[in-house]
């Protein structure tokens, strides 16, 4: 029973981290929100307000339309990263294979970054037709996501500093370097992407068959399910960078990890489900 919870420990104790993190936010939304005297307006009646609440519970439909090519391309990407993941663990704990596991992490990870980033870059085109709303503000969806995307910030630039210093002529070093430069230049993308999607919506009755955008969202949605996958089992070995490991020693890179891999996993995992939430909300048909 030891054996399992000191096995087990590395990847529960981000889950730690992450419910701290959540808690710290909600309290401090709560305690922003203290004092505030909201004006409610009613506009129906209690009848009317009760016969709309459970008709709209007695009958509900997710529309799956428009998103049929990002699902099976996200879901292609995340089976194919399974595999990858996969054969790192079998590679990893062999001394023969074990540089063979790092190339293999990290141009996988590489290939994911550049293909996400075409995603967005796309998304960013496909969602112009959906009207923009300037009143929708979600503060604490903002903040964890902003304190989530500074930890993985932190962490690729451990690993640009790490890869630069280090000789370039070693391959490694050189794939350490692009994925961490690629991981700054997705994060930053998805996070303006996602702070526009997130205040936008459907209007016209065209947009319930095009549903502009929506399979970028799905494909974006599984994305970062993989890097969550990724993230939470792969890279809390310490062996799976060894090039940092090899330019800040054992210690501090454990250190490092410890303190900004559980937000980088948090960060994946809140993306998931804000991408979740605009799949449902934001492309609600307009003809029902």
């Amino acid at each position: 029973m030891g054996s399992i919870v000191s096995d087990a420990s590395p990847f529960l104790y981000p889950f730690i981290v992450e419910y701290s993190l959540i808690a710290a936010a909600v309290l401090y939304v709560m305690w922003k929100n203290i004092g505030n005297n909201p004006m409610f307006r009613i506009e129906q009646s209690a009848e009317d307000a009760l016969s709309r609440t459970s008709s709209s519970q007695s009958f509900h439909r997710v529309n799956c339309a428009g998103s049929s090519r990002g699902l099976f391309l996200g879901l292609f990407l995340l089976v194919i990263s399974t595999i990858c993941l996969i054969v790192f663990f079998v590679f990893i704990h062999h001394e023969d294979l074990n540089l063979l596991a790092v190339y293999l992490s990290d141009l996988s990870h590489s290939i994911i970054m550049l293909i996400s980033i075409f995603a967005i870059i796309v998304g960013f085109f496909r969602v112009r037709a959906l009207r923009f709303h300037y009143d929708r503000q979600d503060h604490l969806r903002d903040l964890l996501l902003r304190v989530s995307a500074f930890g993985l910030y932190t962490y690729a630039m451990f690993g640009i500093i790490a890869g630069t210093l280090s000789p370039l002529h070693y391959t490694p070093n050189l794939f350490v370097m692009i994925t961490s430069c690629l991981t700054i230049i997705q994060v930053t993308l998805q996070s303006l992407f996602v702070a526009d999607i997130t205040c936008r919506s459907t209007y016209l009755p065209e947009h319930d068959n095009t549903k502009p955008g929506r399979q970028v969202i799905t494909f974006l949605l599984i994305v970062n399910l993989t890097f969550w996958i990724i993230y939470t089992f792969e890279m809390q070995k310490v062996q799976a960078s060894p090039v940092q490991l090899g330019f800040y020693g054992f210690m501090a890179w454990t250190v490092i990890v410890r303190t900004t891999l559980p937000l980088s996993i948090f960060f994946r995992f809140h993306s998931f489900i804000t991408f979740a939430e605009v799949w449902k909300n934001s492309y609600k048909n307009i003809c029902n």
